[in-house]
């Protein structure tokens, strides 16, 4: 009697590891693991983040500056007193990677790249003084979580927190710094299977909305 509960159990778990393995495999070979995308976003929050969109609410052409010159603030009342206006920023274009873990799991990241140009005034006259020029780049790990897995159509939701590289001239001057910067996806569709089209809502330096294209494949086989 303990010979064949000994061994029915055996089988069960033999029947449990197969029934397992067989998921595993179904799910890996109807979704390829490696994901490749190319996106455009909004520029709203990464100008907004940077002050450009603040500065442009609160300042105007004719008086840019709502509070009087003070010669110790100034240096020197015959030095300039430089304003940014006329700013024009690129969209976020980024490059992503991701990786799927488990079936509803991926991890990866993706490369951002943002460039604001702009021109500086004098305050007391509006004359013009020099261009303003920046480059920025933004490094994002990122965590996705999809909850609606179909052949074609996944639904999914994420977040993604890293830092941005910004690289700034003007003047005859450059600079570089950087500082926390991240994308949170609220809502996130795409449609196709190797080839696939996306778009996602969120709020972070990608953007509000944003939208691309992209290729899954596996590295074993197709």
């Amino acid at each position: 009697m303990k010979k064949i509960l000994l061994l029915s159990v055996m089988i069960m778990m033999a029947i449990c590891v197969a029934v397992a393995q067989e998921d595993v495999q179904d799910w890996r070979q109807v979704f390829p693991r490696h994901e490749l995308s190319l996106s455009v976003g909004d520029p709203a929050f990464a100008s907004l983040q940077r002050g450009f969109l603040f500065e442009r609410l609160i300042f105007d052409r004719s008086n840019r500056y709502l509070w009087s010159f003070h010669e110790e603030d100034a240096g020197s009342w015959f030095e300039p007193l430089p304003y940014y206006s006329d700013y024009i920023a690129t969209c976020p274009i980024s490059v992503g990677y991701m990786f799927r873990l488990r079936k509803f799991l991926w991890l990866g990241g993706s490369v951002s790249y943002m460039g604001i140009f702009s021109k500086a005034y004098d305050a007391r006259d509006n004359s013009f003084l020099y261009n303003h020029r920046e480059t920025q780049i933004a490094f994002l790990p990122a965590v996705r979580f999809s909850y609606l897995n179909k052949k074609y159509v996944t639904l999914y939701s994420g977040v993604s927190t890293g830092f941005l590289l910004n690289f700034e001239r003007e003047n005859g001057c450059a600079d570089v710094y950087f500082h926390p910067t991240f994308q949170l996806t609220a809502f996130g569709v795409s449609v196709g299977r190797k080839f696939f089209g996306f778009t996602e809502l969120g709020l972070g330096y990608k953007g509000f909305i944003q939208g691309g294209i992209g290729y899954r494949f596996n590295a074993n086989k197709e």
